[in-house]
């Protein structure tokens, strides 16, 4: 994850922030326990019913990241282009994957099948990554990739802003603060919504996580830091349970996400080491596929699964028609619901191991050897980088 060449505290095995890494993965899985709906004893505790706030804490641990990666370097005076060209490589091909997929679903069975249809403008809206402009969720193609149409518009500022000094900080703060005013007065509207709120006011303070990480040498047993690493579990735990805010939860989650990024990069405490355990880490590996594609399962179950009880004549088991968020289309009992869910986390694990394997990595290899043929081209031609 991170690549700059100076060590510092938390950095180990490649320079990744392993903890958070591991952190990243769970989260990715409290979202896909999010998207099945109040179904079964696991998925109906209200630490899950409000996982939707998760996708901000990737928001801020990117923008930590992005500063810790390429911060100093697009600074330096790193390719710009070269930057663009890596982030792509990174999220743009599981993205149009799934997209892709999800037009599958639409002609294959929800056009022939169940003669039903989505506007074909909300597939090129997903596809070319502009939900993040949009005033809320809810892209049948596109269920999740609002995030990255976020996460894309970030890197485009990130490239910029880091190259800019003092007037990029200005920028940056200017462009944080009125996300945080907008957010906490309601202001939604296309082209600079909540979606894109959400990002620039997270990914900007984790850019200043990182900024303090590195000049904070603080000293701390292990123990203390222990504490401090079950503190914010706690915390983040009640924040989602009561939501105590109301609207304004997601503002407030935003310090204690950050103080999380700050403690669980350091590596030190007992709940960080606990976090390098292997399957951890490789839920941690996963977790961009996790996110990516656990929607392929999901939906296709929420629409199909009525039909199919309907066709055993189990009308009884089909769930309220007022009522179709995640797997809510079904009404299986506590017992067998709770099964179904985790059978279903099982398998958007193998799923996305092979999404993984086979798609995400193979395509972040080939655009980094892209990248790099492109900046020797550059090089061989004595053009200034971008």
């Amino acid at each position: 994850m991170v690549t700059t060449p100076t060590h510092t505290p938390g950095q180990h095995q490649g320079e990744r922030f392993i903890a958070l890494d591991s952190l990243r993965g769970l989260a990715a899985v409290m979202v896909v326990v999010f998207h099945m709906g109040a179904f079964g004893l696991i998925a109906s505790l209200e630490v899950f019913r409000h996982a939707w706030l998760m996708v901000d804490f990737f928001f801020v641990l990117s923008g930590f990241v992005i500063a810790a990666s390429y911060g100093d370097r697009l600074a330096g005076g790193f390719s710009r282009t070269r930057f663009m060209l890596l982030r792509l490589g990174r999220v743009v091909p599981l993205h149009a994957a799934t997209v892709l997929a999800f037009l599958a679903f639409e002609v294959l069975f929800v056009r022939l099948v169940l003669h039903q249809n989505h506007d074909v403008f909300y597939f090129w809206r997903g596809f070319l990554l502009l939900d993040g402009f949009a005033e809320h969720t809810g892209n049948f193609y596109a269920p999740v990739s609002w995030s990255i149409s976020v996460e894309v518009m970030l890197y485009l500022a990130a490239a910029v802003l880091f190259s800019l000094g003092r007037t990029g900080l200005a920028i940056a703060v200017a462009g944080a603060t009125a996300a945080l005013l907008a957010m906490a007065t309601g202001w939604n509207h296309t082209g600079f919504g909540i979606l894109l709120q959400r990002g620039v006011l997270g990914f900007s303070l984790g850019v200043l996580c990182f900024a303090v990480h590195r000049r904070w040498n603080w000293r701390i047993d292990v123990a203390s830091v222990t504490a401090l690493e079950l503190a914010l579990i706690a915390a983040v735990t009640w924040l989602l349970v009561e939501m105590p805010f109301g609207r304004f939860t997601t503002i407030a989650s935003y310090p204690l996400f950050a103080a999380t990024v700050l403690v669980f990069a350091r590596d030190r405490g007992w709940v960080s080491r606990w976090l390098q355990l292997g399957p951890l880490v490789w839920i941690g590996t996963l977790s961009y596929s996790i996110y990516m594609t656990h929607m392929l399962l999901l939906r296709p179950l929420n629409r199909a699964m009525p039909m199919v009880l309907e066709a055993f004549g189990r009308q009884d088991l089909i769930g309220s028609p007022s009522n179709s968020f995640g797997l809510l289309t079904m009404e299986l009992g506590d017992t067998a619901e709770t099964f179904v869910t985790i059978g279903l986390v099982a398998l958007v694990l193998v799923m996305s191991n092979y999404s993984w394997r086979y798609l995400e990595e193979p395509a972040r290899q080939w655009s980094r050897r892209q990248a790099k043929r492109w900046a020797d081209a550059r090089a061989e031609q004595g053009a200034v980088p971008a």
